[in-house]
This record gives C-alpha cells, structure tokens and sequence, in this order.
C-alpha cells in the first residue's frame, strides 16, 4: 500500500497517531512557537502539509495568516484541503510538487517541516533539500522542523510497546521495528545540527521530543 496515496491517505490520520509518540502535543507546541514568535499577516510554508494538521492547528487562531501548504501526494493534499474549507479556513494556496519545484516569491516569515525529512535518503539529498527551505526562508525566519533520529534497540522497542498501547495489535511489532530499522533515513542529532548550520541555518535548538522523535527550532542565517 502506498503509505501517503489513495487509501493510505485516508488511513493516515488515525495511523499516525498511533505510531509517533506526542503527535497532536507537536503540533499544539509548534503553533504556541509560531504564535509566540511571528507578526501579524504572517505567510508560513508548510512542507509535507499530509492532511493538514499543521494548519488546522495554526489557522484557526491566527486567520490573518496566508500558507502554502506543500505535499508530493495529491491525495494528502485534497483531504487537507477538504478539512479546511469544513472548518472556514480560505487563507491557504495548495501546491503539489517538491520544495524544489516551489515558485520563487517573497520569502516566508516561517516554514514547518514535520515527519518528513527521515524519509530523504543521503546526506546530499537531505542538503539540498534544506537548502530548498532555505531559500524560501527570511534571513532570520525560523524553520521548525521534527524528524526521526537515530537509537538504539531499546528506544525502538520502547516506540513498539507505545503503537500498541495505542492501538497497533500486537501481532505487528516486529514489523513495526523492522521499519523503523530500514525504511526510515535517519540521521544523529550531532549530524542534523551540522547538517543543519552547512544548509543555512543557525544551530538549531530543542523545543520537543518524544522517545525516537525530537523538534528543533532552526533560524535562517
């Protein structure tokens, strides 16, 4: 099943909630960092929008907000696009496609990156893929940005036992630690600071984390 197409769309919402440790807390910190650090009309980039958690979470507060929200699955995109127009929220352009391939504008006041960069294979590709951010970023905007990090067995177990106490049956652990293990690209903390500061970015700080997940807060140099 293609996780983020057609009916992994449909399933991600509850799916994911089951799987990352924190999800709804990441989003509710994230909003309460924007809110407490960026000006009214504010326009923010959402990169791998999914089904738009981020901006249901920061919209609804801040309406004299404009975003774009990006995703490589239209199928993500057109389930985030019909939970806004349920909830009145206008101020959103949809865009399917890479950072890359985003058209150059006035730079953003802020950009969100959640769950997405773990699943970018090689540290180049991870580079230029920030540097994309980077570009579309303000000298001194801030890029909030949550990932997988790499542990060890006994965090990965620990990441099992929390998907079943929310409802993973438990038949599925061992598959559960076997994707964790190899379908994930997942950086040290050390090597996504340094990674971070190569691709124009100040050294990030911690504002969340979450057994194998942590959030940082990164301004644009």
């Amino acid at each position: 099943m293609d996780r983020f197409g057609a009916q992994g769309a449909t399933e991600y919402d509850a799916r994911i909630s089951t799987l990352v440790p924190g999800y709804t807390v990441l989003h509710e910190v994230s909003a309460a960092v924007l809110h407490a650090r960026l000006p009214e009309h504010a326009r923010v980039l959402v990169v791998g929008a999914g089904t738009g958690a981020e901006i249901l979470a920061l919209a609804q507060k801040r309406p004299d907000w404009r975003f774009t929200a990006l995703d490589t699955s239209a199928d993500m995109l057109a389930m985030a696009s019909q939970k806004c127009a349920a909830k009145g929220i206008h101020q959103v352009d949809f865009f399917h496609g890479l950072v890359a391939d985003l058209p150059m504008s006035e730079p953003y006041d802020a950009v969100l990156c959640l769950l997405v960069m773990h699943f970018i294979s090689g540290v180049r590709e991870k580079q230029a893929f920030l540097c994309s951010i980077a570009r579309h970023t303000k000298m001194g905007a801030p890029l909030l940005l949550c990932d997988l990090m790499q542990g060890d067995d006994t965090e990965r177990a620990a990441m099992a036992e929390y998907a079943v106490a929310h409802g993973l049956p438990e038949q599925f652990t061992a598959a559960l630690k076997q994707r964790l293990s190899h379908e994930f690209f997942v950086l040290t903390e050390l090597e996504w600071v340094d990674l971070a500061t190569q691709s124009g970015f100040r050294q990030p700080l911690s504002y969340f984390r979450a057994l194998g997940f942590a959030a940082y807060i990164c301004l644009r140099t």
